[in-house]
């Protein structure tokens, strides 16, 4: 399905520079004022432009320039265009599909299309020419001009009296065309009644041409030389439609009332069901070359949460019917592991402006060369939509860090607006940190010390396979087998065994004389690739504890609740520590 492929935004108002890949369903995320409304509004200016202030530009002896990639524009789609001529307009400038467009302003903005035969191959193109004749049509009969749906301020004017550009001017002239079809009568009964009352027709009523008469005749003994008509307006079969307005019963009370007569949650939950329903009935007229862009300020505004999640689903049908969805959100509802790989996290600098980072699809291709791995690792931080939201996202190996960590964060007063993404194994966290790097995501990771000297170890991952340390470590632990009876497995590290669990034994290791050193050695380390192990051995470890499990979970989580500042130092220095050392991170 043909559609925006890529947005490239320069001195338009926060946006410096600012490059943005865009799928079908592209969700922007970011703190308030970041610039998610302002990119929302270069992608309809770059397919509808108009004038802009001067105000507008960043730097007003700058001009603003927004360029757009179209993407998917193949022979079957080329074939459905109904005009030869924008099939001919739009030919000379397709390579492999893509079409590159761009809009220069503010004041009178110049449309100009790419000459793919000086392209690089790169970025964005750096050679344009004037739109030629007839493809501003052809653009428009594949992309037609963006719907933006503001956030507070058009919902009274979008669902009231038909404003031009509209969603219920949208729905109402969708629904005018077969209601005419099958009812002809209607226009010939308003043709009639044109006739009747035009002050030009033919048919003109003699009681109105009297009226002429009479009133000439009064206005003659003030002011002669001056003849009077009473025009009616004219009622054309569209005015009419788009006349009308939106009532809503409650099926419970029987009270029937206007829209803006409704809380305004139930007002976004109409707006959005006309949306749906324009989609719906758009999908089942047949298929149509155009594919509208939608773009939107936070859906979610006003709704319940079971309600933020039907508007996502629903979005997300429409994105698949016809539709390309673009919109800005603060609500991790609007987030499914379906999108997640699609958001775009946006943020803004005060010296940079705004500025936006890789989505995780893209993010995965640059991190990991692996492509077997990439959709397990979609999958365990895909469904995680906290992470978008949060300063900093802490990746750990189990549920007892992620229950217990933020607990100690809370009371030691080091940050509010941290993750915990819970992998479930640490062989996870070398991708998951690639990865969320490759976003530009502040993020570190907690695991137990037996990941310093396997899942950290690899041609892939942090630390090398073997080294000093390995062969220092592996001498440490024959010797605890050899005077212990600890469990090893061939390659010389632990094994898990009913006397001796792998932990257990880790945790034997880091007390030992020299396996001590060797533990720190590891720890200090693993900080430098913003990785934190617990150098006693594991969580548990710190806490005094051998038994694991929600009980014990929750027993701890209630200890350390009921502990201030001191008696958390006095008792879990090192989950203090921990806190301290993660809140440190930018």
């Amino acid at each position: 399905m043909h559609g925006l492929g890529y947005i490239y935004i320069e001195n338009f108002r926060g946006c410096r520079k600012v490059a943005i890949p865009l799928e079908s369903f592209t969700p922007l995320v970011g703190p308030n004022n970041a610039g998610k409304t302002t990119i929302l509004e270069a992608i309809k200016y770059v397919l509808s432009p108009k004038a802009l202030t001067k105000g507008d530009a960043a730097d007003s002896n700058r001009p603003v320039v927004v360029c757009a990639r179209i993407d998917g524009i193949g022979e079957e789609l080329l074939e459905t265009l109904s005009e030869p001529r924008h099939r001919a307009s739009i030919d000379p400038y397709c390579r492999n599909g893509s079409l590159w467009i761009r809009v220069v302003g503010p004041a009178k903005p110049k449309q100009e299309v790419w000459d793919p035969d000086q392209y690089s191959g790169e970025g964005v193109p750096t050679v344009w020419r004037s739109y030629p004749t007839g493809l501003p049509e052809a653009v428009s009969a594949l992309m037609p001009e963006a719907r933006h749906i503001e956030a507070l301020d058009d919902i009274k004017e979008d669902l009231g009296k038909g404003k031009a550009g509209s969603t219920i001017r949208d729905l109402l002239d969708d629904l005018m065309s077969p209601i005419l079809e099958a009812h002809a009568e209607v226009s010939q009964a308003l043709a009639t009644i044109r006739q009747v009352l035009s002050a030009n027709a033919n048919g003109r009523t003699p009681l109105l041409q009297e009226f002429d008469r009479e009133a000439t005749g009064a206005l003659a003994e003030f002011f002669p030389g001056l003849s009077v008509e009473l025009d009616m307006p004219e009622v054309e079969v569209k005015e009419f439609f788009r006349s009308g307005d939106v009532l809503v019963t409650d099926l419970l009370s029987g009270d029937r009332r206007r829209f803006d007569q409704l809380g305004t949650g139930a007002q976004r939950a109409l707006q959005m069901a006309l949306i749906r329903l324009l989609a719906d009935r758009s999908h089942r007229q047949g298929r149509s070359p155009a594919r509208r862009v939608l773009l939107i300020d936070e859906p979610e505004l006003f709704l319940h949460p079971q309600a933020i999640v039907r508007v996502r689903e629903a979005l997300f049908k429409l994105s698949k019917c016809g539709f390309q969805i673009i919109f800005s959100t603060h609500s991790p509802f609007m987030i499914s592991r379906e999108n997640a790989a699609d958001v775009v996290i946006v943020r803004r600098d005060h010296d940079a402006g705004v500025s936006t980072r890789p989505p995780m699809r893209e993010a995965v291709t640059q991190a990991i060369e692996d492509a077997r791995a990439q959709s397990r690792v979609l999958f365990e931080l895909g469904n995680v939509a906290g992470i978008y939201f949060s300063d900093r996202v802490v990746l750990c190996e189990g549920k007892t860090e992620r229950r217990l960590l933020p607990v100690i964060e809370k009371t030691s007063g080091n940050g509010t607006s941290t993750c915990f993404v819970e992998l479930g194994s640490c062989s996870s966290i070398p991708k998951g940190l690639k990865v969320l790097e490759a976003m530009g995501i502040s993020v570190c990771a907690i695991a137990d010390l037996d990941f310093g000297f396997t899942s950290a170890r690899g041609a892939r991952s942090l630390l090398p396979a073997e080294d000093e340390v390995m062969s220092a470590t592996r001498e440490i632990l024959r010797e605890m087998s050899s005077s212990r009876g600890c469990t090893l497995a061939a390659n010389g590290l632990p094994q898990n065994s009913s006397e001796w669990p792998a932990w257990k034994t880790w945790a034997e290791f880091a007390r030992h004389e020299r396996g001590k050193l060797v533990s720190d050695q590891v720890y200090t380390k693993l900080l430098g690739y913003r990785v934190w192990v617990w150098p006693v051995g594991c969580m548990e470890n710190v806490l005094g504890i051998e038994e694991k499990g929600e009980e014990i979970i929750v027993e701890q989580e209630e200890r350390l609740r009921s502990m201030d500042l001191s008696g958390l130092e006095s008792h879990v220095p090192l989950l203090v520590d921990c806190s301290r050392w993660i809140a440190s991170l930018r």
